[in-house]
């Protein structure tokens, strides 16, 4: 095997990691989704929406520190990353950093704002 074909073999088993993991989510089962997209995480950790999807596992069990985490690692794969912004604007605000907070929360509005 490749080195290509081994990426993308690792790529296809964290897609089917990520959508396990949205499965579990789906019935509340979040340290099951935890599991999953830290699988895909581990297999492919440059892709933003498993970092995402990990951090609102961790919001749903009121995990600020590792939603923080986990969305700044998202947005700096990718700055475009409205759930990551969102996600890191209400991490900040709930250790009260307010400032970076509002700062995130406002980015989010500008990327969803139309041009």
């Amino acid at each position: 095997m490749g080195r290509g074909e081994a990426k993308n073999g690792a790529a296809i088993q964290a897609e089917l990691s990520r959508q396990n993991g949205n499965s579990y989510f789906s019935k509340n089962r979040f340290g099951a989704a935890i599991d999953a997209y830290t699988e895909a995480i581990t297999l492919c950790p440059n892709v933003a929406v498993y970092w995402t999807n990990r951090a609102l596992c961790h919001r749903k069990r009121n995990d600020w520190a590792k939603v923080e985490e986990d969305c700044r690692r998202a947005v700096q794969l990718d700055l475009d990353s409205v759930k990551g912004h969102y996600m890191l604007g209400l991490a900040l605000l709930e250790r009260k950093e307010y400032t970076e907070g509002i700062k995130e929360l406002e980015k989010v509005g500008l990327m969803l704002m139309p041009f």
